[in-house]
């Protein structure tokens, strides 16, 4: 088993690597909320692998997203529960629309 130093390591490496070979993509830190307390304070975490991401960002749920590859669950992600009402050809036209950013994601866990 590896240790957290020897993870931190490889994964700095990928990040290097998809770096030096997307030089135009944005780099993201993906937190995951959980066991996060936003009291103002400071928290531990730690890096897992980076990889490539395709997000949005949603005014209405105010939240970033990754693609699913679903109409219905991206629309759902981005317009909110409007989407629900849709039908599939709607669903299909909206999913085009919605404004994906292709992204370097470095996912940070607070476990």
């Amino acid at each position: 088993m590896k240790t957290g130093n020897e993870l931190n390591r490889e994964y700095a490496e990928e990040l290097s690597t998809l770096i030096l070979a997307n030089p135009t993509l944005r780099v993201i830190a993906w937190i995951d909320s959980e066991g996060i307390d936003d009291e103002y304070a400071f928290w531990e975490g730690h890096l897992d692998k980076p990889c490539l991401e395709t997000i949005a960002y949603s005014n209405i749920n105010e939240h970033y997203f990754r693609r699913d590859g679903n109409d219905w669950e991206d629309c759902m992600e981005y317009y909110g529960s409007d989407a629900d009402d849709w039908d599939d050809d709607t669903l299909a036209k909206k999913a085009a629309e919605i404004p994906w950013e292709d992204v370097i994601a470095v996912r940070v866990s607070a476990t």
